[in-house]
């Protein structure tokens, strides 16, 4: 009995270090290159989910294949808590019917922890443009099908599958020029050789303040406050054109569930938090407060359905 004791004794500091977590740095993939959105917003996270758990959570970019590579290494991993991604509506919505192989599956190798942040795409048009409103391209675009010009950074980019769901939403044909980046496209809405592009806030409203573009709509389901006067989607007549470009918190499939729903709670009381708030307010972002556990893998869901079905009107394919 003495012996079994002792033993028992020697087992529980074993026992109590498999059930601590972190007692190590936690590292966060952040799928795309340094200075984007989702970058920015992995990097405001990772140092409050970290100070609150005790451990320092390290951003490391692995871009690639529009964010499937890093996305990928995620998957792959242990399933140990150490290893966290930053998913977008790229990642987790639109790249597995885009790519004929992403290399991993957006629901069965992943364990959703929380939606993050939502941002809009804004429609905008040249200066010299004679488009005051969405409705005013859609009306040109009926009276001469497959003739009005909307751009992109290129074929299955975000900026594309936002035209290409105005186009599904409005029941119009519309010829989407795909460009080499972004920027380039913006440049040709600036000097009207193209007549629109849905392009990112960030990269637009610089624009629009220079007086260089004009915003038509903002995809998102509220106004910007950068952009007060400028139309929501819904509001503008066409609410089946509704897109967020939002980002959220993955582990691997299979982790414990004491460790996700740690690492839930922690994300929960920073998303909430007044920074979160201003953070979101800096960026014109919305707070996804109420998608965390459960809640986010049922959204994941919905969204790969209505990405798919968006990139097959498209017909979006990159090999």
């Amino acid at each position: 009995m003495h012996r079994r004791t002792l033993l028992a004794g020697l087992a529980l500091p074993a026992l109590a270090r498999a059930e601590a977590w972190p007692a190590r740095p936690i590292t966060l993939i952040v799928p795309f290159v340094p200075g984007g959105l989702p970058d920015a917003n992995g990097r405001f996270m990772a140092q409050r989910i970290g100070a609150l758990l005790g451990q320092p959570m390290v951003v490391e970019n692995r871009p690639g294949a529009g964010g499937n590579i890093g996305a990928g290494a995620v998957a792959k991993s242990p399933p140990d808590g150490y290893t966290a991604l930053i998913g977008t509506m790229g990642t987790h919505a639109s790249n597995p019917a885009l790519y004929r192989s992403i290399g991993y599956d957006a629901q069965r190798d992943f364990t959703p922890i929380h939606a993050l942040f939502a941002d809009n795409n804004i429609a905008v048009t040249g200066m010299a443009s004679p488009y005051r409103s969405l409705a005013d391209v859609a009306a040109a675009a009926k009276a001469r099908p497959g003739q009005l010009t909307y751009g992109s950074g290129g074929i299955g980019s975000g900026v594309h599958l936002a035209g290409a769901l105005f186009e599904k939403a409005a029941g119009v044909q519309m010829l989407h020029v795909p460009y080499r980046g972004t920027p380039a496209a913006l440049a040709d809405v600036v000097a009207g050789r193209l007549d629109l592009i849905f392009d990112y806030a960030v990269t637009s409203v610089p624009l629009i303040k220079d007086d260089k573009l004009r915003p038509l709509v903002v995809t998102g389901k509220l106004r910007m406050a950068m952009l007060p006067e400028t139309p929501t989607v819904a509001e503008a007549g066409f609410p089946d054109a509704y897109l967020d470009v939002w980002s959220g918190l993955f582990l691997p499939a299979g982790v414990p569930p004491r460790v996700a729903n740690r690492l839930m709670e922690a994300t929960t009381t920073v998303l909430a938090s007044d920074a979160a708030a201003a953070w979101a307010a800096r960026t014109d972002s919305r707070r996804m407060l109420d998608l965390a556990g459960p809640a986010f893998g049922a959204f994941v869901a919905t969204e790969l359905v209505r990405w798919k079905g968006i990139v097959d009107f498209a017909g979006a394919r990159v090999e």
